[in-house]
């Protein structure tokens, strides 16, 4: 056993002698990144170069934390996949979520008036509501198959018929469906509603629905004041219109080349596409190191 022991030590010694050395000229404390369109791939998987490096700057002290739109069920595997404990910021900046200890940092849901607005709305429209509620998904058997960025959404939510439930208090609401469509929806919640309500399209297809001020740069501003880090700490990734707050909040801020033009336009910089191991590229270079 002592041996074994031994060995293993010396092991990791020669690792690290053959590791190349991290510079952090930037002062760079934690690191934040979308998923869709950002950390995965097109077909929905993070690469071994872009887990590989996110892995190496974890274990030199730079906290990693996934922010997305996602719910905390489709969250979870690529959370695991990249090895972080730090908090996620899950369903655009409404939830800040401990998947270490399995528990809500901060979480805030739409007002019950609300939810029934938009519960009465999809009743009489063709695209798809679905809803996050207590941690869970929740959509009509029309709707299950509609979430085609996230197939897998299907098999982890709970079919329901709305009228069905007494008590409403979405965490976020999603419309799936044409341009068309869900402008209308967005029309009528934003005469009835205005800036008590953040609406955003994650996808030309997703009109998301949150209470004012729930954003991911909001949400990402209150996670690193908990652990004492300012923006000028902080580097971030994103691609769609629902990363534009965090982008603007974080000094060190990159849109990824398959990113909308409006996107680019409030971050600092650019990182390769999403298929082109952008994020793994951008943090290799941002410090100073190269793992082939």
């Amino acid at each position: 056993m002592a041996n074994s022991r031994v060995d293993a030590c010396l092991h990791k010694t020669l690792l690290w002698d053959i590791l190349p050395a991290m510079e952090n000229r930037y002062d760079i404390q934690a690191i934040a990144i979308d998923l869709d369109g950002t950390l995965l791939t097109s077909n929905k998987t993070i690469s071994d170069c872009t887990i590989r490096t996110l892995k190496y700057v974890m274990d030199r002290g730079i906290h990693v934390s996934i922010a997305t739109g996602r719910g905390l069920v489709s969250s979870l595997r690529y959370v695991e996949q990249v090895g972080t404990e730090f908090p996620a910021v899950c369903y655009n900046g409404s939830c800040i979520y401990d998947f270490k200890n399995h528990r809500d940092l901060w979480h805030i849901q739409l007002p019950e008036e609300v939810c029934r607005t938009i519960v009465s709305l999809s009743f009489e429209s063709s695209a798809h509501l679905h809803a996050f509620m207590d941690h869970t998904l929740y959509y009509t058997e029309a709707g299950r198959r509609a979430d085609y960025l996230d197939p897998e959404s299907h098999s982890s939510g709970t079919v329901v018929d709305f009228h069905d439930i007494h008590s409403f208090s979405f965490t976020k609401a999603m419309f799936i469906g044409s341009f068309e469509e869900t402008e209308r929806i967005r029309s009528i919640l934003h005469d009835r509603y205005g800036d008590t309500l953040h609406t955003v399209y994650s996808h030309e297809h997703y009109f998301e629905i949150m209470t004012g001020g729930a954003t991911k740069g909001t949400a990402l501003e209150r996670l690193m004041h908990m652990y004492g880090i300012g923006s000028h700490q902080v580097m971030a990734f994103g691609d769609a219109d629902n990363d534009k707050e965090m982008l603007a909040w974080a000094k060190y801020s990159f849109a990824m080349e398959n990113a909308h033009d409006s996107v680019k336009s409030v971050a600092s910089g650019t990182a390769a596409h999403n298929d082109d191991h952008g994020v793994a590229n951008k943090i290799q270079h941002m410090f100073g190191f190269s793992l082939d």
